[in-house]
């Protein structure tokens, strides 16, 4: 699923994205996370989840993006 809007939310999305792929990647090839690093995965996870809610909620009031569309 690909969004072909530019915006400085999408920049922010790939970023989380990117993130939890490579740490899916690091716990396929090395098995289980140390504490710290769960930690911060943690936190792109939550930050992901406050975007993706965040979105939600402006697509319930029928707001649109900068670009005045989704």
């Amino acid at each position: 699923m690909e969004n072909k809007h530019s915006g400085p939310g999408n920049e922010e999305w790939d970023d989380i994205l990117q993130h939890l792929r490579q740490v899916r990647q690091q716990i396929k090839e090395q098995g289980p996370l140390p504490e710290a690093e769960k930690a911060k995965v943690t936190m792109a996870f939550h930050r992901g989840l406050a975007l993706l809610e965040g979105q939600a909620r402006d697509m319930r009031g029928h707001l649109k993006g900068s670009s005045g569309k989704w």
